[in-house]
């Protein structure tokens, strides 16, 4: 009897190994599918007849000892859809939540797409977990010009959804203008009493660009409706005196679209800010003063006061719009204005001009910066012998635009691009981790769920501390090994051959002792 039940234990622990192995087989073409091995163990032994020697003992038969999952990487592969993705490596899970049961599931397969809601979920529906990016960290980091080391994400992991899909308007709140301006130019036509500000004195509303610009440069700027607006940073020489070089700058927007209560409507309409810029015999700029309107007569300089600086010690000018589409005035709003050259105090020189009339006809009045406390960025305005042009321009405002597609960085940051040219950081994706994954339980449609043998899960970012990186446009293959698996099914049934054969064998002794017995 003993050989019957030892022969009927192989015959069930096999019929198992064969339906784990035909379940590999089956989920071979199945994304993200991690195949499973079977390992067997002996059943419990007892004497060899009525021997004392504890040695000397006869097995009882086999069992299934576990079924692990393995966590190898299967191919990747290219995907069809833009929000197809795959994790380059076996550290990472992607983190997916049931809307109906708020139950957490983990799973390789990143065939996820946006549903109707805006919600990007997997083919079951269960909706794909990630940080919210911080738009205002974002936009700040722009316009000072800091280097953020990873895209910025505020609150706790949440479902990734765009509920609108079209990016608002975005005021322009940082100019940047770098340009060379040719040391060989003629200085201008200059004032008596006040020869820095001769451009500016010059300045007729009524009479734009200003006749005594040596050279000009145009940008495209935004106010809060997303209406385009011209600006003009006009350049005049000045003098080159003591071994250094002074040009005169003023910034201008067009008068018809200024609704300053302090500019607009007069002869000095359109003028956001005025300073000079100084350069040394070898055409690098080293200092500059800006000057913007605080109140009183526009065309009286001593109503042109320093402009406040930003944190960067960026200069910054206000700019009060008329609305494009109904000529209402708009709120006003902060630009910074970037030559390359700013403040490392953030502070003016207080040796410096306090306004435009403090310059007078001396040079040395130019110092708006305290020498000893600039600072010179890799793309600067210069002043070199050849012809002036523009070297560099930006500015961060933008008009409304729709959503046209979305994409994924090996980072796992979710990105739109939108009909207005822009590329805005969405979310990023949430990725979790276990001790031993090997334990994860299967839920079925690519779900897997935490245990205790697991353990809990810990979240983090792509491409940071043991988390893989995420491939974009791509899907993870099976790591199903068809030929191991072909092996392990012949094995699997000639051991099932073999137990059915000792069952049989085992019949027939019974047989014949029943036969003995008649």
């Amino acid at each position: 009897m003993t050989a019957i039940w030892t022969g009927v234990s192989g015959m069930l622990s096999y019929s198992q190994g064969i339906a784990n192995t035909s379940n590999n087989l089956a989920n071979t073409n199945t994304v993200g599918y991690k195949s499973s091995r079977m390992l067997f163990a002996d059943m419990i032994s007892e004497l060899a007849g009525s021997t004392t020697d504890t040695n000397s003992q006869i097995g009882m038969g086999v069992q299934v000892g576990t079924v692990s999952m393995s966590t190898g990487v299967g191919a990747i592969a290219t995907g069809d859809q833009s929000m197809d993705m795959a994790i380059d490596g076996e550290h990472g899970y992607f983190t997916v939540k049931d809307p109906v049961s708020d139950k957490t599931y983990y799973t390789r397969a990143g065939d996820f797409n946006f549903n109707t809601d805006g919600y990007l979920v997997s083919p079951t529906g269960n909706r794909v977990q990630g940080w919210a990016v911080d738009q205002a960290a974002v936009t700040q980091a722009e316009r000072t010009g800091s280097v953020l080391p990873e895209v910025p994400v505020t609150g706790d992991p949440t479902d990734i959804r765009i509920t609108d899909f079209t990016l608002p308007a975005q005021a322009t709140g940082s100019v940047s203008m770098i340009t060379n301006l040719d040391s060989l130019t003629d200085p201008g036509i200059l004032d008596a009493t006040d020869p820095y500000c001769s451009m500016f004195k010059s300045y007729d509303a009524a009479n734009t660009p200003p006749a005594t610009a040596a050279y000009t440069s145009d940008i495209k700027v935004y106010d809060a409706e997303g209406g385009a607006h011209s600006l003009t940073v006009n350049y005049s020489k000045v003098t080159d005196t003591g071994g250094k070089e002074y040009w005169e700058y003023m910034v201008t927007v067009p008068p018809a679209d200024d609704g300053s209560s302090v500019t607009g409507g007069t002869s000095k309409a359109g003028v956001l800010m005025i300073g000079t810029l100084t350069f040394s015999a070898q055409g690098v700029l080293e200092n500059q003063t800006a000057f913007t309107p605080t109140g009183g007569d526009p065309t009286d300089l001593s109503s042109w006061t320093q402009a406040p600086l930003d944190s960067t010690g960026v200069p910054q000018m206000s700019a009060t719009f008329k609305s494009v589409s109904n000529g209402s005035v708009l709120s006003s709003q902060t630009m910074g204005f970037k030559t390359g050259l700013s403040a490392s105090g953030a502070s003016w020189n207080p040796n410096g001009p306090s306004s435009a009339a403090d310059i007078g006809t001396l040079a040395a009045a130019n110092a708006g910066f305290d020498p000893s406390s600039t600072r010179n960025a890799v793309a600067c305005t210069t002043s070199y012998a050849t012809s002036s042009y523009t070297q560099a321009q930006s500015q961060d405002g933008f008009a409304s635009g729709t959503l046209n597609s979305t994409s994924v960085d090996e980072n796992g940051v979710v990105s739109g691009t939108f009909s207005n040219g822009q590329t805005k950081d969405l979310y990023v994706l949430a990725l979790a981790d276990f001790r031993n994954p090997t334990d994860l339980r299967r839920e079925g449609n690519n779900l897997l769920s935490a245990t205790t043998e697991s353990g809990a899960a810990t979240t983090g970012r792509a491409n940071s501390g043991i988390y893989d990186g995420i491939s974009g446009y791509s899907l993870e293959s099976s790591n199903v090994d068809m030929a191991t698996e072909m092996v392990n099914l012949i094995t699997l049934q000639r051991a099932f051959q073999s137990n059915s054969k000792v069952v049989t064998t085992a019949d027939t002794m019974m047989e014949k002792a029943l036969e003995i017995k008649k």
